[in-house]
């Protein structure tokens, strides 16, 4: 058998099929004199004219007519082909959790980018500052400023940062004198609870460490919300430089004692056992730690 022969065949069927040498040219994406020359092609392979052609079209000859079942039969093999590839494309939905911060200024980026490489996976994002229960809300894929232990999955470390001592441009023109460790306690704080528990701030340095609890601070239990109090004013707090660097460079946010950091944190990928896990999440942790 010449395999040739089974191209030409679907394009005899796709010619049929569509009524038109124009149509069968742009469903099979070929060119029209391409279609002409496959067809020519079949009829000398066979000895047989497929085709009357007129002016106004063309109809099938007899032996056409005995050949375009046969014919149909390559061309939607062909259909059915690439149907099966498209099925094994990754898609399907991937249940995501993570904190708002980390969300916006980490993960929705690289979900966009992982989007742009299989696009018909869709995403369900559980966007939430609470410590979920990762199985009971059937989540996927979870991302934790901590190893936290969760049964049945597994922690993988992303990234490692530290936090540092930040404030806005209008709160440190407010003040009336110079900021140094020996009054940091008198400033206003916007404390995140997870982290300070029992409100105290440690600090450490070349020069050693230091705890405090300030006399007046605002408390929160979001990391967005502590974000956008410094942000906008409220006063002094520690944040990562991952999620404070864009807002330094652009002026929005100031570095206070650079030589004083608070606790290290790591980011860390959550996700269940690698046994039977589906394709599309398999590509997307491979995806998340490599970038």
């Amino acid at each position: 058998m010449e395999l040739t022969r089974l191209k030409s065949m679907a394009v005899f069927a796709a010619v049929v099929q569509q009524g038109s040498f124009n149509k069968a040219a742009r469903l099979l994406g070929i060119s029209r004199p391409a279609v002409s020359e496959q067809l020519k092609k079949l009829e000398q392979q066979l000895s047989v004219r497929l085709l009357h052609r007129n002016t106004r079209g063309f109809s099938l000859t007899q032996e056409g007519e005995k050949v375009l079942p046969l014919a149909a039969l390559v061309l939607e093999s062909i259909g059915s082909l690439d149907q099966v590839l498209i099925e094994n494309e990754p898609r399907g939905t991937i249940r995501l959790t993570a904190t708002f911060d980390f969300a916006r200024n980490w993960l929705l980026p690289r979900l966009k980018a992982f989007n742009e490489l299989y696009p018909m996976v869709q995403f369900d994002l559980v966007i939430s500052d609470e410590r979920l229960d990762l199985i009971g809300a059937g989540i996927d894929i979870a991302l934790r400023a901590a190893n936290i232990q969760e049964e049945g999955f597994v922690a993988r470390p992303i990234f490692d940062d530290v936090l540092q001592l930040y404030a806005a441009p209008a709160y440190l023109n407010s003040l009336k004198r110079e900021i140094g460790m020996g009054n940091l306690h008198e400033l206003r704080w916007v404390l995140l609870e997870q982290l300070m528990p029992g409100n105290e701030v440690t600090l450490k340095s070349d020069q050693g460490r230091r705890r405090f609890v300030p006399d007046f601070f605002h408390r929160v239990n979001s990391p967005e919300i502590l974000f956008q109090l410094i942000l906008n004013g409220h006063g002094i707090g520690c944040l990562i430089e991952h999620i404070a660097r864009d807002h330094l460079e652009k002026g929005d946010l100031v570095r206070v004692l650079p030589d004083w950091y608070g606790r290290n944190l790591s980011l860390y990928l959550l996700y269940p056992s690698r046994l039977n896990l589906p394709k599309r999440v398999r590509l997307l942790i491979d995806f998340l730690m490599e970038t």
